[in-house]
């Protein structure tokens, strides 16, 4: 099959565990979790519409993990993946909404990226 001409892009999916360890985090990465989960279910980043395909749970879900946090169990998959989704989405979803950023959430992208990983591993 030919190649079209362009870039090469490559995706990389992390795997998502099935529970996430919060016993490590500080005050300041719960409140920016916090912050995070409050973003994606009540800011203006992502649309009705297309709530439950990028996150793969209803907004009510997610907001109901928002509603508990940080009290939330951390076996529970939906916990799981509500805060990775709401982590990753607002990182590397095009929401267009990066004037609105510094109303919802106190550190920049790369900051939230990184306090994924250390969740994830």
């Amino acid at each position: 099959m030919p190649r079209l001409p362009g870039p090469e892009v490559s995706v990389v999916l992390d795997s998502l565990p099935d529970t996430m360890n919060f016993d490590h985090l500080s005050d300041a990465d719960k409140a920016v979790v916090g912050q995070a989960l409050r973003a994606a279910v009540d800011g203006p980043f992502f649309p009705e519409w297309e709530f439950h395909t990028l996150f793969g749970l209803a907004r009510s879900e997610v907001r109901a993990v928002a509603d508990a946090w940080p009290n939330v169990d951390s076996t529970d998959a939906n916990v799981a993946l509500a805060i990775n989704n709401s982590l990753v989405n607002l990182v590397g979803y095009p929401h267009g909404q990066d004037s609105a950023w510094s109303q919802w959430i106190s550190v920049e992208p790369p900051k939230l990226e990184e306090l994924r990983r250390r969740l994830t591993q």
